[in-house]
C-alpha cells in the first residue's frame, strides 16, 4: 500500500514536470496561486505554534488580582448616629434597668408593682400610638402597643385610662372568638378581657402590629420599632406565651389583675422619659 502511494506521488510530479516543460507559459499563469498557497500554509503553521505555546504556559502561576484600595482614614466608615437612634438606645438601657427597680417600687400612691399579676408601663405616646412594657409577676415579659391618650374618648381610637383592673375570660362566643380558635388551634379557648374599665368594654390583650389593629385594646409582641412608624414584631409568639401563662392561672382559680401606669411613672421612679 505504501509503495502504491509513493508511485502515485512520483507519477503526479512527473506529469507536472512534463506539463511545465511542454507548456512553459502555464507556470506564469499559476504562480500567483502557488504563492498564495504557501502564505496560507505559513499562517496555519503560525497558529499551530501559538496554540502549542498556550498549552505549555497554561500551568504557570496566574497573576494575583490587585489589592483593593483601603478606605481613606478621612472617609466616614458608618452613617452618623441620628437623634432617634440615640433615643432608642437609651430606651433599651432603661428596659434593662427596670427589672432592678421593680421589686418593691411604689409610684406616688399607686398600688405597689409587686401586688399585681401584670403591670404595663407606658413609656411613649406620640399622639397616635402608645408604646409600653408588660411585666408578669415583676419580670419583663414583652412589649405593648395601644392607641394614644385622648382627653375626650374617640371610639376605637383611645387607650384605656391607667389603673388596676381584673382580667378574666370573656366566655361569649363571637366571630372573633371563632376566628382565633381556627387560627391558633386547641390552646385558645376565649379572649382574655380587661374588665371593669369605666366607659370601656370588650377590651382584650391580643395579637397585632400597629395602632390600626388595637380598637382600644392592648397588643403584645416580642419586638418593637420606635422609629417614625411605631409598630410591633413577632406578636403571635408573644401572645401564645402570654395566653398560656395567664389562662393557666385563671383555670387554677387564681385571680389575675393588671396595673396600667402612664408615662409619668418613669419620673416617679427616677427614670426620666425620652
Amino acid at each position: 500500500m505504501k509503495n502504491f502511494a509513493a508511485l502515485l506521488v512520483i507519477a503526479c510530479l512527473a506529469i507536472l514536470v512534463l506539463l511545465f516543460v511542454t507548456n512553459p507559459e502555464l507556470l506564469g499563469k499559476i504562480w500567483l496561486y502557488i504563492i498564495g498557497f504557501i502564505g496560507y500554509v505559513a499562517v496555519l503553521v503560525e497558529k499551530g505554534y501559538q496554540k502549542l505555546a498556550a498549552v505549555f504556559t497554561s500551568n504557570k502561576e496566574k497573576p494575583k488580582p490587585p489589592v483593593a484600595i483601603q478606605r481613606l482614614a478621612s472617609e466616614p466608615s458608618a452613617p452618623a448616629v441620628t437623634e432617634k437612634t440615640a433615643e432608642i438606645s437609651k430606651l433599651e438601657q432603661k428596659i434593662k434597668d427596670l427589672e432592678v427597680k421593680l421589686q418593691g417600687a411604689k409610684s406616688g400612691g399607686e398600688t405597689a408593682l409587686g401586688k399585681c399579676t401584670l403591670t404595663v408601663l407606658r413609656y411613649l405616646d406620640d399622639g397616635e400610638t402608645t408604646l409600653g412594657l408588660i411585666f408578669l409577676r415583676n419580670k419583663f415579659f414583652a412589649y405593648t402597643l395601644e392607641d394614644a391618650h385622648k382627653e375626650v374618648k374617640v371610639e376605637k381610637h383611645t387607650r384605656i385610662p391607667s389603673g388596676v383592673y381584673p382580667i378574666d375570660f370573656n366566655k361569649n362566643v363571637t366571630e372573633l372568638t371563632e376566628k382565633y380558635r381556627n387560627l391558633y388551634g386547641n390552646w385558645f379557648d376565649f379572649h382574655l378581657e380587661i374588665k371593669q374599665i369605666p366607659n370601656f368594654q370588650n377590651v382584650y390583650i391580643h395579637v397585632g402590629n400597629t395602632h390600626e389593629n388595637t380598637d382600644g385594646c392592648i397588643l403584645i409582641a416580642d419586638g418593637v420599632s420606635a422609629g417614625t412608624s411605631k409598630s410591633l414584631q413577632d406578636s403571635r409568639n408573644a401572645y401564645e406565651r402570654f395566653y398560656k401563662s395567664v389562662s393557666a392561672l385563671l383555670k387554677s382559680n387564681e385571680p389575675v389583675n393588671i396595673q396600667i401606669l402612664n408615662e409619668d411613672w418613669f419620673e416617679k421612679s427616677k427614670l426620666s422619659s425620652l
